[in-house]
Order: C-alpha cells, then structure tokens, then sequence
C-alpha cells in the first residue's frame, strides 16, 4: 500500500520552506576589500546616502585565485561584486594604500576579448556577447562596442561644448541624436586621454559626499576617478535599449574600469549609474 503524505505535514513544509532566509551573500575576502567597499557603499547600505552603488549591495562570490604571472605562485586574490571586481596583485605590499586594491581593466577585456594574466600577458578569447547596456540579451554588447574603443582618443575639437548627439544603431552605424540636445548634462568637455566626456559622468566623478574612512562618516569626494573609473576609452553615445522591460534612450561612455550611463528619465540621484561589469566579466569568464 503506497503511503501519503498527510496534508497538513505539507503544508508545514511548504510554510517552512517559504520562512527560510534566503542564502547570505559571500563574506568579503579580506579587510582591505572590505575597507575599499564601505568607503563609498556602507553609506548607501546603511541608507543614509542617496547615491547609487560603487560596488553592490555585497561580494557575488567568495575570493578567488585567479591566474597572474606576477603573483605569489602566480596567482592573484580578487573579488566579484556587481560593478567591477577587487584585486590583490601584491599582498605583500601596504594594505593602506591606495593601489593596494585595485579594480580590473574589464571593459576593455570584455570588448577586445583580451584577458590579462599578466602585467604584460594576455590569453585571446571572443569578444563578450553580454549586453553591456540596461536589460540582459540585446543590443549593444561589448563585442558591438570594439569598434568604438579609442585608446588613446581622438576627439574632434568641434564637438566640444556641445551636447552627444551620436547616436549608435544596431547595425553599428552612427547618426545624429538631439531629443536631449538642451540637457546641459549632455554637453562634452574636455576629458582625460584625448576623449570629451559628457558633463553628467564628470559631475559624477566628482562629487562630494559622504564616505566612511577611518571608522566614521566624513564629507570629501566620493570618489578617486583614476582608481575607480580609469581614463575614458570611447566617446560618448546614446542607445535605444530596454531598462526595466522599457525602451529608454540612454547616453553612455566606457571608461578603463567602468561603464557609465545617464538615463535623463531616472530621478536625479540616479540618472548615472555605473554598469554591472562585475556581473557581465564574471560570465564571460566563467559562463555562469
């Protein structure tokens, strides 16, 4: 005779079953990564800063070891968060220091498909197909956007203190784009390694805010542009992609370490953003 289970014991289960936490995230690797992330996102986590996230909410993933010729038994110590991933390149050097943690050059891996595994060694791979803007699976990816890597750029001195106006289509094509031409956070200035960058991203690096430094809150800038942004390697461009299942016209600009986007439809706080490039390299190395 085949047993039964009785109807009330499932209903406790599934009742257990839903009252279950979810899984907590991964602990940080270290102290220094730790140290590096509640700089800028203990405030955000702690909601008493209304900035977007640098990092994310908390690590994707335990640390990892992952291949450097340069390293102790050539290997490195790193760290995926949503945003970028943390490396440790020496540990013998001082955990204090600025460089001490550093945020990859994914972007660039992740659109010329070269993957370092040294300081001056790289393993070829393809091009990621992630999509690199707003929703997973379309238009543009990193692949679609090598052919607007500049490194070093080549801005047109005419198009400086004037709004982006290129606008890329899917087929790879640029033409002209001026639904936002009187948004002044759409004008380009004069950036870093010969490229305008649009005002909005260098109000961005800017800023001023509160951080965490030396265990407790103080007013500076948020961020070291260099070390966590790094030098711009495209111009600026729109996109038509989908943001939250909705097609939104979105101005974006690759940068060494990250990918910036302004969406003049979010409320102020979050019209620029940083992209999941933590999230997008991790797939394409892992494939998961």
């Amino acid at each position: 005779m085949r047993r039964t289970v009785p109807l009330l014991l499932l209903s406790l289960v599934t009742m257990l079953a839903a009252a279950m936490p979810a899984a907590a995230a991964p602990a940080f690797g270290n102290e220094a990564f730790q140290r590096v992330w509640n700089r800028q996102d203990r405030a955000v986590a702690e909601q008493i800063s209304g900035r977007s996230w640098t990092w994310g909410p908390a690590p994707n993933t335990p640390p990892l070891r992952e291949p450097l010729l340069e390293g102790v038994e050539g290997m490195r110590v790193v760290q995926y968060f949503d945003k970028s991933r943390m490396e440790i390149n020496d540990p013998t050097g001082d955990p204090f220091a600025t460089w001490y943690v550093t945020n990859g050059l994914l972007p660039i891996e992740l659109m010329t498909g070269r993957m370092q595994v040294g300081y001056n060694l790289f393993e070829w791979r393809t091009p990621a197909k992630v999509s690199a803007i707003g929703d997973p699976d379309q238009f543009p990816t990193y692949a679609d956007l090598l052919r607007f890597y500049q490194n070093p750029g080549a801005v047109n001195p005419n198009d400086l203190n004037r709004p982006a106006t290129g606008f890329i289509n899917p087929d790879g094509t640029i033409t002209g784009f001026n639904d936002y031409i009187n948004d002044p956070a759409t004008m380009l200035l004069r950036g870093d390694n010969n490229h305008g960058v649009a005002r909005a991203f260098l109000d961005f690096m800017y800023q001023r805010g509160l951080v965490y430094e030396n265990g407790r809150y103080v007013m500076a800038q948020v961020y070291d542009p260099l070390f966590v942004f790094g030098l711009p390697v495209s111009g600026a461009y729109w996109v038509k992609v989908r943001v939250g299942g909705v097609e939104r016209p979105i101005l974006f600009q690759v940068f060494e370490r990250r990918v910036l986007t302004y969406n003049p439809a979010n409320p102020p706080a979050f019209r620029v953003e940083m992209g999941n490039v933590g999230q997008h390299y991790y797939r394409w190395r892992y494939g998961q």
